[in-house]
């Protein structure tokens, strides 16, 4: 590799060069990038996950959240926006979104008492000003933005990730069901510069037919088209696996690891894997929201909680759905809807569709079949309106019932993504990053450079800004610590995903 890139992609950790070994904890798709960012940094990288290899088809309910969810993923400019907004009534004052039950027009699916601990994380969500949300949107937006580089960049490096096989679709059609909605959206989509043509629902009719009957029915005010781009998940994830053993990545499939290992003194010597120590020069742990007991110690631990989504599958008939589509409707207890284009097991076109907010608290186990079945209800009622040939096709032959799926997201308070950095007893850095709600694939490019940073020592705005005490910080009022946006962060260095040589 050259010593330009050497340097742009930090090879030379402290206190040795090119070549340290790196654990991996979490084998979802930002740890996967993360993964390849530090393979091509010369680092050797070891990756274990308590699932079975994404490659092996078994049951979904096996798997975390990005290969057990629906089998699509999406990259826009706005992915992962605060939600804070929701929480606050026409007074201004908490609406207790996270202390209703779906059916309630609110996000709980727990079941049973909440722990201290899930209170504090609901109140925290619930009272976050709406000043200080428009800050913290700002952050996940500037980082959605240098994302979204990086994304090209591996579209160049790395082209098979971003073929037909793993469904690669550029562009995303924006849709809304209520004109304010959609006359604020256009100005917040151009402030990122990612709107591409705003388009009247004759627009939309004449240009996306599948979309016809919709916007005749009065269901869409409006859409936008604008830069993004979505995969099949579970496809690229196979490829990705496949790409990073070739690069020498190992991988230890159905190997949970149960905790991080100290000394006398508190310090991380290792983690456990099945009774076993193993020990490396840095870890990286992103558990997605299955990591509370794995974070017990650091700041991040209770920080990330679930927020569960629902998937339904279903045909994509004639005429068809040529780009994929966010929908945003206001007031829905299926507010917003992603739908990417796919194929099914016989190759024939379908239409994945994911949508819900359930927040399960620290344990993504806790759910109630009451409120699941509410998600479920929301979304289909959604497809149902926009695509009424392709879910009545579903319902006719039983694949809607049958395509049903849920995931559970790794979420903060904050709405910010976390990113804790701890020395080891060897010299080295254990990273926990995650928690980025429902952006940690359109970030994953982005999150990779970070860990590149902190492991060879340098800095990065994602260290700070994605701090796990930044919340706590801002109410620390006894010690006016407050922690306005940084805007004199370290910019955003662009790391190199190429290939040695």
């Amino acid at each position: 590799m050259p010593a330009a890139a050497a340097r742009a992609t930090g090879v030379m950790p402290p206190g040795g060069g090119a070549g340290g070994a790196v654990v991996l904890v979490g084998g979802g798709v930002v740890n996967l990038v993360t993964a390849l960012g530090l393979v091509r940094a010369g680092y050797r990288v070891s990756v274990y996950d308590g699932a079975p290899d994404p490659r092996a088809g078994a049951a979904w309910t096996e798997y975390g959240c990005t290969r057990g969810g629906g089998d699509g993923r999406m990259f826009t400019l706005t992915e992962a926006d605060g939600y804070h907004d929701r929480a606050l009534g026409p007074d201004g004052l908490p609406n207790g979104l996270l202390e209703r039950t779906v059916a309630d027009h609110g996000w709980l699916v727990a079941t049973g008492d909440l722990a201290p601990r899930e209170r504090q994380w609901a109140a925290d969500f619930q009272r976050v000003p709406p000043w200080l949300a428009s800050g913290w949107t700002a952050d996940i937006f500037a980082f959605n933005q240098a994302a979204g580089a990086l994304w090209r960049e591996l579209t160049v490096t790395d082209p098979d990730l971003f073929g037909p096989a793993t469904g690669y679709r550029d562009g995303i059609l924006r849709l809304y069901s209520e004109p304010a909605y959609f006359r604020r959206h256009i100005a917040r989509n151009e402030q990122v510069g990612a709107v591409r043509r705003v388009l009247t629902p004759h627009q939309i009719a004449a240009d996306h037919p599948a979309l016809a009957a919709a916007c005749a029915a009065g269901e869409i005010a409006g859409g936008l088209e604008v830069t993004g781009f979505t995969v099949n998940i579970h496809r690229f994830l196979a490829s990705l696996v496949t790409l990073l053993e070739r690069s020498g990545v190992e991988f230890h499939w159905g190997r949970r690891v149960g905790a991080l290992r100290r000394d006398a003194a508190g310090s991380i010597v290792g983690v456990e894997v099945g009774g076993d120590l193993v020990r490396a020069a840095h870890y990286v742990i992103s558990p997605g929201a299955y990591g509370a007991d794995l974070l017990a110690g650091t700041a991040a631990a209770g920080e990330i909680q679930g927020m569960l989504g629902v998937w339904l599958t279903v045909p994509n008939t004639e005429p068809a759905l040529r780009h994929s589509v966010k929908v945003a409707r206001a007031g829905h207890r299926a507010e917003e809807t992603n739908i990417t284009l796919g194929t099914g097991a016989a190759g024939e076109p379908v239409l994945i569709c994911g949508s819900g907010y359930g927040w399960t608290g620290l344990d993504p186990g806790n759910v109630d079949p009451a409120q699941l079945a509410e998600l479920y209800a929301a979304l289909e009622d959604t497809v149902a309106r926009l695509f009424p040939a392709g879910h009545a096709a579903a319902v006719a032959s039983g694949t809607l019932a049958a395509s049903r799926r849920f995931c559970v997201r790794p979420w903060t308070a904050s709405c910010l993504g976390v990113f804790e950095r701890v020395p080891t007893a060897d010299g080295g850095v254990l990273v926990v990053t995650g928690g980025h709600n429902t952006g940690g694939f359109a970030q994953a490019p982005v999150v990779a450079q970070a860990v590149c940073d902190a492991l060879a020592g340098r800095r990065h705005a994602m260290h700070t800004r994605y701090d796990p005490a930044r919340l706590r910080r801002c109410y620390d009022l006894r010690a006016h610590n407050f922690d306005p946006p940084d805007l004199s962060a370290p910019g955003l260095s662009a790391p190199d995903f190429r290939a040695p040589g």
